[in-house]
């Protein structure tokens, strides 16, 4: 059952990952479409967990401002929502004083991540509405933890009722095209340097060439496997060339100049550009083991969903522009 749990609690955790990026992406492109859905679908969650009876609220009273699932039994109402800001708290607990929530408990819960507003805000709050505002703002990784404290059974239950079934819409190429769109959501600016050092030697040659270790070597073999669904990926919003320019241009640089900074002047490193840098790293003989390291931590610190089908996301991401000789030296 150990096992069973933890297949059943991982599962879960992905799919509310997957599930929040699916409502970032939708939210980037003004499409709400998923957050209407998302109150009827984690009132289920909720009720499930927590053992609340949640409706929704417009059932009763058409489109209710404050909230939007109500348990009357427990006195319990909670705003679903992505908009972060201190009027929509407001808005919400508002609710509080109205004759129909007397002595109800008001909470937001968030679709993406919860709010954390600044000190004043919280005073003025709690103050106006003699709350104490952490209690009343959580997210998924509230949910997760409370998911984390069920029975064994349950946890298999939740997962067999609410989660594996909308597993199976999201693909290996959606989940990667979600996760690559969640990255690049959480860069304001992308600085593009526009130095392509496409290569044409083969996959095998340059693992020789850049004498990586075995253990890299099969994570990159095993991540080529992808190249394809990466590739059919990229379309009309050029997603794989800005791609490029977090994954080459900010984050591949930066470990490589980390690596050269105790044998390079900083002058010399200064706004140097990725062929330069890889000059520089063959001639002062950097180990590409460690680099290419670097390289996946500074990845899977960019993103919650590290796996799909066993194979590591950042590992993918590396074959891919490992493959088109982005990363690492193609040439002595």
């Amino acid at each position: 059952m150990i096992y069973e749990r933890k297949l059943a609690f991982d599962n879960i955790s992905r799919m509310l990952a997957i599930t929040r990026y699916d409502i970032e992406h939708h939210q980037a492109i003004n499409d709400l479409s998923l957050n209407i859905h998302g109150e009827n679908y984690f009132r289920d969650v909720f009720n499930f967990v927590y053992g609340y009876s949640f409706e929704n609220a417009n059932f009763e009273t058409k489109n209710a401002a404050s909230v939007d699932l109500i348990d009357q039994s427990k006195k319990l109402a909670y705003q679903i929502t992505t908009t972060r800001t201190k009027e929509k708290i407001e808005k919400t607990l508002i609710a509080l004083t109205k004759p129909k929530y007397k002595d109800y408990e008001v909470k937001i819960f968030y679709l993406l991540d919860k709010s954390k507003p600044n000190s004043q805000t919280i005073k003025e709050v709690e103050d106006k509405f003699e709350v104490t505002l952490s209690e009343c703002l959580f997210d998924y990784t509230d949910l997760i933890k409370s998911i984390e404290n069920l029975e064994t059974k349950k946890i298999i239950e939740l997962n067999e009722k609410y989660f594996i079934n909308i597993g199976s819409k999201y693909t290996d190429k959606i989940v990667l095209d979600l996760i690559f769109k969640h990255l690049l959501s959480k860069k304001k600016f992308i600085k593009k340097r526009y130095d392509d050092d496409f290569g044409t030697i083969g996959t095998d040659e340059k693992i020789t060439l850049n004498n990586i270790n075995n253990r890299i070597s099969a994570d990159i073999n095993n991540g080529l496997d992808y190249s394809k669904i990466i590739e059919d990926i990229d379309g009309e919003d050029n997603l794989l060339t800005d791609l490029r320019s977090l994954i080459i241009d900010e984050l591949y640089s930066e470990v490589l100049i980390e690596n050269l900074k105790s044998k390079v002047s900083k002058i010399k490193l200064d706004n140097n550009t990725i062929i330069n840098l890889h000059c520089l790293a063959n001639e002062y003989q950097l180990n590409f083991n460690k680099i290419i390291g670097n390289l996946h931590e500074a990845i899977e610190n960019n993103t919650e969903i590290n796996d799909f089908n066993t194979m590591n996301i950042a590992w993918v991401i590396i074959s891919y522009f490992f493959e088109i000789c982005d990363i690492g030296v193609h040439q002595t």
